[in-house]
Parts: C-alpha cells; structure tokens; sequence
C-alpha cells in the first residue's frame, strides 16, 4: 500500500506531503481544488506520459515521490524487488520520478536509477487505476477470462496447463528446426557425395599444375628450342673456324707465354673454365636435344589436364593443396554422417502424446471454468444489484478458440480452449448482448467494481485508485457505492476521490484538498480531518455550507454509518 506522496513543484504545488494507511482513503474538496493533481502524480511516477505544463517554476525540475509498504502476500512485488535487486531489509520502498524543465524525465527505486521498462512492471503489482480509461479493458475478452479464472481459483490450473502447453510449442518449434536440419543435412551429404567423386576422379597431385604448364610451354615452344639448340651446337663445335676451335687456339699461343707472365696465365686459366663451361652448356642443350620433340598429341593432353585442374579450382575457389584437404575433409563426413530420423519420429510420438495430454488438460479446465463461470455470473448479478441494477442478467459464454495453427494446437493456446465473453442486460425482458455493446459508462463502472469486490480476497494486495467513479450517480445509488466500496478496502487500500458525501462517510481516513491563491501563484494544501473536521466537510458536501442544519445533518449520517459499520 501507499504510505506516503511528496510531490515539489509540480503543476501548482510548491511542496505537498501526505501519509496514508491502509483501508478506505477518501479525499474531497471543491471544484478545481487540484484533487485529480495528487492521483496524476502517482499516474506519472509510474510510468505515464508527462505533458507540457507540468512545472511550477519552469527553471527547477519537480520531484514526484510514492513510498510503498512492502507486502509479503503481494508475491508478484517480492519477486519483482528480488529480480531487480531492491533492497527490502528496510519495511517501504520509495519510487520517484525526476521531471526536467525540458520534460526529460528519470526514474528511480531507492535512488537508484532504473528504466521506465521496470517501473512499468511494478506498477502493475502496486496499482489499479479505476477510472472511465481502466473501465475499458473489461471489454477485453482475455480480461474476462483472467478474472473467471482468478474467481474460480484456476490460476494453479491454468498454469500447469500453460507450462505443458509452452513444453508442446517449444518441442514442436524444436521439431521443425530437426526435420529442416535433417533436410539440410542430406542435401550436404549428397553435395559431398558428388564432389569427393569429382576430386577421386580428378586424380589430383600436389605441384601437378605448375609442371604441367612449365611441360605445356615447352612443347609450345619445341621447335623453335630446337632450332636454337641446333645452331648453338653448329655455332659453339661443328662449323669451321667454331668458338670451341677458336677458344682452343687462344689456349694453345697463350700456354707458351704463361711462365713469363702471371697476367698470361691468368688469362690462359680462364679460357680453359670458359671452354669447360662451354662444355657443359652445350652438353646442357643436347639433353633438351634428346627428350623434346614436337608432339600436337600431348599438347592438348596437357591442355585438357590444365583445363580440368584450372575448372576445379575456379569451383572450389582452393589451389591443389587446398582441394586434397577439402577432399579428405568432406570424406571423413560422409563417413561419419548419421541420420537424425530416428531422433525425429521418436520426437513426434513425443509431441502426439503431449497434445492429447494437452487437449485433456483444457477440457478439464474448461469444465472448471464453466462451473465457476455460473456461480460468477450469480455473484455479479447479487454485487450489481446492491449498486443499483437490480434487474441485471450475466451470462458467462464459451466458445472454442481458432489460434489458426495447423500443428496440432489449432484449438488451444496458452490459456486453454475457451474463449471467454460476458453478455449483459440491465433490463428486465431485454436481449443479453456481449457487454461491450451494450454497458453504459455508468453500468461498466459499476460491474467492474463488482467484479474487484468479489475478487477482493483472492487478489494481492494492490492500491486501487477510484478517480471520481461517481459521476452520475447520486442518492442511494451513492450509499450503496459507498458501502460497497468500504469493504473492497478492507482486502486493499482504496484511494477515493469522491463528490458525494454519501461515498465519503465511509471513509476510513478523510483528507481536504482545498486551494490557496497566493500573489504568485495558488498552491494545493492537503489536511486529514479529525472528527470535527469531517462533520463540517459532510456539511459542505450536502449543502453547499455549514449551516448548523447541514452540520446536524452530517453528524446524523456519520453517527448512522458508524452503528451499521
């Protein structure tokens, strides 16, 4: 529940402070006394848009602060304190929201930082905001399902159903990615297939492609290698006057004028390495004589082989060495390749048995909900007509869900089989229609309030925020409201704005908001009233004044509404 709101410089308070406890909370004041400012406040720190105006003094940001007791039966705020690391060896916690003069705005749990993201999920642990905009999601027929299912104490139910339910989707959804995988698989398996045949029959060898166009560009260039070869050979031995026979006789005339000179014999040396080495080189060019020959025929074998060689490599983007590893890689899969379909019809037979296990579990719940859904209605009908609508019919109608799933589940989703919608009438003799159609905003205000008074003691505890649910209403129709809103807070903390006194003599704790002009600005100012204090508020609600008549008149309503409480 809500301990305590400060608020500083926001709209037209300068600084507001102000304590509740728990129970029936009721505030009052005149029109436009800035009643609806204190609820807003509570709206924006948690998490609602802020608007432009916002700011008392535009040139210092607001403070907007609601401290909370925590609550050991609400489970789902202990979870979420524990999720996101709150601090609870202290009794309240405190969150609070920082508005810039820009309207940038920061949101904080104990003063510490956090996401608006978060804010939102405590919200809705701590918060139920009745007004005209809440009343809507009664139209909602997942809502009306979730309240059935909370009357009828099916959460537990629902849940183990929705924990099966999810199991099924999560094996069905892991079906699928095995059957596509296997599907892949086979498709790699057959494309190893034809590629280790490719490269067997390829008959690769490492270096094979650079000898083999070193071999291409000597048999492209045979017979001009031979040619050349030839006339060294002529050039270097066989013609006259050759350069062997020319080098020899340079040896021989310098070989008799060594002795005298060292310079001679130097030069006769390196004649004698010059026709050694002549020597070799011609013995060099015979060899290439003796194993080349022009062959047509084995140039276009080794084209063709280049080609096969070069067509691979332009496939598989690898060079020679590349393609053996790939080749023995993609071997050792095809080895080692194991079906999954095994895996995969045991899965299925799996997944069958689940979804008849599934398929019993929501008739089940079903059956539970449309046992509960009879006493629901009954319920409703007593609760709306202690508020006036006595004639009132409620009928709770099921009808299959269509998810449009064909995998099995085309009937369930996670909540079960059923869609849930409530129909209503509030005259005698008229045609039940589903509520949305025909509920009034004063009818829908009303069935809503029934619905969290019958639910009251089955829900966490929440602060529930009736912001001027009373419009329209008046005379015993506001008595009635009054009362019935009483004891919803004795399950939870109500917080009740209100114009008629009739609502406001219940209360639990009564506080005036009343404003204050001032030469700047007016300012809000907020009192709980004593006993004295409450009469003369009553007074003024009832007759406009307090008149010794209206006080009189207040202090008879109070004292009668104390003997019936």
């Amino acid at each position: 529940m809500i301990t305590q709101i400060k608020l500083t410089n926001f709209i037209i308070v300068k600084s507001l402070h102000v304590d509740f406890e728990r129970g029936l909370q009721i505030i009052t004041g005149e029109t436009g006394a800035g009643k609806s400012i204190l609820l807003g406040a509570v709206d924006i720190i948690f998490a609602a848009p802020v608007n432009a105006g916002v700011l008392l003094d535009d040139s210092k940001p607001a403070l907007l602060e609601a401290t909370f007791s925590i609550e050991k039966n609400n489970e789902l705020f202990i979870k979420l304190l524990s999720e996101h690391d709150v601090d609870i060896s202290e009794p309240d916690v405190t969150f609070s929201r920082q508005i810039e003069s820009d309207l940038r705005t920061r949101s904080f749990i104990n003063g510490r930082r956090v996401s608006r993201q978060i804010i939102k999920e405590f919200r809705q642990a701590l918060i139920d905001f009745h007004s005209q905009r809440d009343q809507i999601k009664l139209f909602d027929t997942a809502y009306q399902r979730e309240v059935l299912d909370s009357f009828g104490d099916l959460v537990d139910v629902r849940g183990k159903y929705a924990e099966l339910y999810h199991k099924v989707r999560s094996d069905i959804d892991k079906l699928r990615r095995m059957e596509q995988d296997e599907k892949e698989q086979k498709e790699r398996i057959k494309l190893y297939e034809y590629q280790s045949q490719e490269l067997e029959e390829a008959e690769l060898r490492q270096g094979e492609d650079e000898a083999l166009q070193s071999e291409l560009s000597l048999l492209n260039n045979a017979e001009e290698i031979l040619n050349d070869a030839a006339y060294f050979e002529q050039t270097v031995y066989e013609n006259e006057n050759s350069v062997f026979d020319l080098l020899s006789g340079y040896i021989h005339k310098l070989s008799q004028y060594e002795e005298s000179n060292q310079h001679i014999g130097n030069a006769k040396k390196s004649l004698e390495d010059a026709v050694a080495n002549l020597e070799d080189s011609i013995n060099e060019v015979r060899a290439v004589m003796d194993i080349i020959e022009v062959d047509s025929s084995r140039i276009e074998q080794v084209e063709e082989r280049l080609n096969l060689i070069n067509t691979l490599k332009v496939k598989y983007k690898f060079s020679i060495p590349e393609m053996l590893a790939y080749h023995d890689e993609i071997k050792e899969k095809i080895e080692t390749y194991s079906s999954a379909k095994d895996q995969i019809i045991n899965l299925q037979k799996e997944i069958e048995s689940q979804i008849e296990e599934l398929n019993k579990k929501a008739e089940q719940l079903s059956v539970k909900r449309q046992r509960a859904a009879l006493k629901f209605a009954t319920e409703i009908k007593k609760a709306i007509s202690r508020l006036a609508i006595p004639d009132a019919e409620v009928e709770l109608r099921f009808t299959t869900i269509n998810s449009g799933s064909n995998n099995g589940l085309e009937n369930l989703d996670e909540t079960g089989k059923d869609e849930v919608e409530i129909y209503f009438s509030a005259n005698k003799g008229v045609k039940m229609q589903p509520l949305k159609v025909v509920a009034s905003g004063g009818e829908l205000s009303r069935f809503l309030l029934s619905i969290k008074k019958i639910l009251s003691d089955k829900l966490d505890r929440k602060t529930i925020i009736l912001d001027e649910i009373d419009a329209g209403i008046g005379g015993r129709t506001a008595e009635l409201l009054g009362d019935f809103i009483h004891e919803i807070g004795k399950f939870h903390q109500v917080i009740c704005i209100t114009h008629l006194p009739q609502i406001a003599t219940f209360a639990d704790r009564h506080f005036s908001i009343s404003k204050i002009s001032k030469k700047a600005h007016p300012e809000i100012w907020i009192k709980e009233l004593d006993n004295k204090e409450k009469r003369e508020e009553i007074a003024r609600m009832l007759a406009g004044s307090d008149s010794d008549i209206a006080l009189q008149h207040a202090e008879e309503i109070l004292i009668k509404k104390k003997e019936s409480l």
